[in-house]
């Protein structure tokens, strides 16, 4: 392995690390070598998760934390620079969605939980990591977006679709701000993957789904956290505000 592709002994943090792309994303990081901590509504699960990786010779804590509020954020973050001295990478994975409601019967509780999950989930840990990157001089940020952000799929939910189109602006928007300081922002759009929560939708809606990728199949969350890996290297220093789309050929749904 060279200088350009380790993260070993980097410190990730992961939120939403206890399910899906998010729990992809710490394996492997800490299957890299990096230090890594989860921060998941889901305590328990997450320290389940950070036990794994350490009886697995790895590096992990878990901290249960609610990604919307900024108030915690800032506990967590002062809690790993605390353990470990810095933050290298934030992987930026919670968020989720609901069944799509048409827009007449899309209540404003619903929509406005939708964008603070999707968006304020993603903003919030980023604004408290980035002092200690700052700190550092370097920085490796990757969030998880979503082709419904970019396609207007019609099955998907109206509030995470907006949320998760928000998240590559805010990317963008942030990684001019940020590349002075050596951090990077960037952005990767998943197609359907084959999470828990997609493994539980009827069995229609699946072969439906998989119909519309072009490579014949769903993606998984290893697949994803292999994009996300890439893009939290030292070598990616020179992509910052990229898009980058994770969908099998161009999911439109």
């Amino acid at each position: 392995m060279t200088d350009l592709t380790s993260i070993r002994d980097r410190v990730a943090v992961v939120t939403g690390g206890a399910a899906g792309i998010g729990l992809a994303c710490a394996r492997r990081f800490a299957a890299e070598g990096a230090h890594v901590a989860i921060l998941d509504r889901d305590e328990d699960t997450g320290a389940q998760i950070a036990r794994d990786i350490i009886a697995g010779g790895g590096e992990a804590i878990s901290i249960g934390a609610e990604c919307t509020s900024d108030d915690e954020m800032d506990a967590a973050i002062a809690t790993i620079t605390e353990k470990w001295g810095r933050v290298d990478i934030l992987a930026g994975c919670a968020g989720g969605f609901h069944d799509s409601p048409a827009l007449e019967d899309l209540d404003a509780e619903t929509w406005r939980a939708g964008i603070d999950w999707n968006l304020s989930g993603v903003y919030f840990p980023i604004r408290s990591v980035v002092p200690a990157m700052k700190a550092n001089g370097y920085g490796r940020i990757v969030n998880i977006g979503s082709q419904a952000g970019r396609t207007g799929v019609p099955t998907a939910a109206i509030d995470y679709s907006a949320a998760k189109a928000a998240v590559a602006g805010l990317s963008r928007r942030l990684a001019a701000e940020l590349a002075p300081s050596g951090i990077t922002v960037n952005t990767v759009m998943p197609g359907p993957v084959l999470t828990p929560r997609f493994a539980g939708m009827h069995k229609e809606r699946m072969e439906m789904l998989e119909r519309a990728v072009p490579v014949g199949r769903l993606g998984t969350p290893e697949e994803i956290a292999h994009a996300v890996w890439f893009l939290s290297t030292p070598g990616a220093a020179f992509t910052t505000g990229a898009t980058l789309d994770v969908n099998g050929g161009g999911w439109t749904g």
